[in-house]
């Protein structure tokens, strides 16, 4: 039920830009990559990346190295792996997908690799270049967003089919009040102490009076997974 851009617009239920934020320059965030012009990602070792498994398997490239959306140099996707319990309990449960770079790049100021942690404080950091309001467009430049995370129980609580005791263990919450990710933003990293703890998964609407969700890279069955393929 869950594919790349499946967007309820009577509804508002976004496959996750960045809202109530700023922009930064790449050297910020050296880490965050354009996945096939459509999606977030995040560079976890020089030969992989990590978005998520709803924004798809179709596209080609991610681009790295560049402030601008469409202005990184292209690097070559030779496959696709998207966690096997994908969808298992919740349509967006294990969204998350491995991509297998064709070579390994060049670390620089502009490129680099992100460590991975269960630490989270209680924020995050989000970035991306999706809307930056609901039926938007995506943005050129790259921008930021600092959101306070949100206990899970209040989050179950959300009277929402998408929320209302469903949410899993592989996700949690944050933002939401003004300060948020949206549609385009799905697979970037939310960051806590300078490392990876999550990815931009789902919400409802951008910025409204409740969270958005993200996968939760610490879970075990998640960070096993990942281990596995790229040793990290």
């Amino acid at each position: 039920m869950i594919f790349l851009f499946i967007v309820f617009l009577n509804n508002f239920l976004f496959v996750r830009s960045i809202i109530g934020g700023h922009e930064i320059r790449i050297a910020n965030a050296p880490y965050q990559v354009n996945y096939g012009d459509v999606c977030g990602g995040v560079l976890i070792q020089r030969k992989w990346a990590l978005t998520t498994a709803h924004c798809g398997t179709n596209h080609t490239y991610i681009r790295v190295g560049s402030s601008y959306r469409l202005k990184g140099p292209r690097v070559a996707i030779v496959d696709h792996i998207i966690h096997p319990k994908y969808q298992l309990k919740h349509g967006f449960d294990y969204d998350i997908q491995l991509l297998a770079l064709k070579r390994a790049l060049h670390l620089s100021k502009l490129i680099q690799t992100i460590e991975l942690s269960g630490l989270v404080g209680q924020n995050i950091f989000v970035s991306g270049w999706g809307y930056k309001e609901e039926q938007g467009d995506y943005l050129d430049t790259l921008h930021q967003v600092q959101i306070k995370i949100i206990p899970m129980q209040k989050c179950q609580e959300v009277d929402n089919s998408w929320y209302n005791h469903t949410l899993t263990p592989r996700m949690f919450c944050a933002g939401g009040w003004g300060h948020d990710a949206c549609q385009g933003d799905s697979g970037g990293g939310a960051v806590s102490f300078g490392k990876l703890v999550g990815i931009s998964s789902f919400g409802f609407g951008c910025g409204r009076r409740m969270p958005g969700v993200y996968t939760n890279i610490s879970d075990n069955s998640i960070r096993d997974w990942i281990y596995k393929y790229t040793g990290v």
